[in-house]
């Protein structure tokens, strides 16, 4: 129809939205506020004060302010850069360290030849 008006259904149009109704395994959503963050920066806006961070999440970088809403993924990414308070009782899915890992220090190379080296 050219002209003709639009007719409503239950689901709305299809597109992206009618395919996440679709779907029965729907993305686990986490909201972020405010007294979550550790790091970021903190900026006035007329609504109040905000926090925002980026992380990188499969080599796209996002960026999260206080209030937004975030999936799995870049919750995640955001508890392994110790950007946030972890939610009470839920862990980051994945092989993450409890505690932050310690860097390791690397002996510095010697100099002269090693004992069973061969000499030229």
């Amino acid at each position: 129809m050219l002209f003709g008006k639009k007719k409503k259904s239950g689901k709305g149009a299809g597109g992206k939205h009618g395919e996440a109704d679709a779907n029965p395994e729907s993305p686990e959503l986490f909201h972020i506020e405010f007294d979550m963050f550790l790091k970021g920066n903190t900026f006035n806006r007329p609504q109040g004060t905000v926090r925002q961070c980026a992380v990188t999440v499969d080599g796209a970088t996002r960026l999260v302010t206080s209030g937004d809403t975030v999936d799995r993924e870049t919750y995640d990414a955001l508890i392994l850069a110790q950007a946030i308070h972890p939610i009470p009782g839920l862990s980051p899915k994945g092989s993450a360290p409890t505690s932050p890992q310690r860097p390791v220090a690397l002996d510095p190379p010697e100099s002269g030849p090693r004992e069973g080296d061969p000499q030229i």
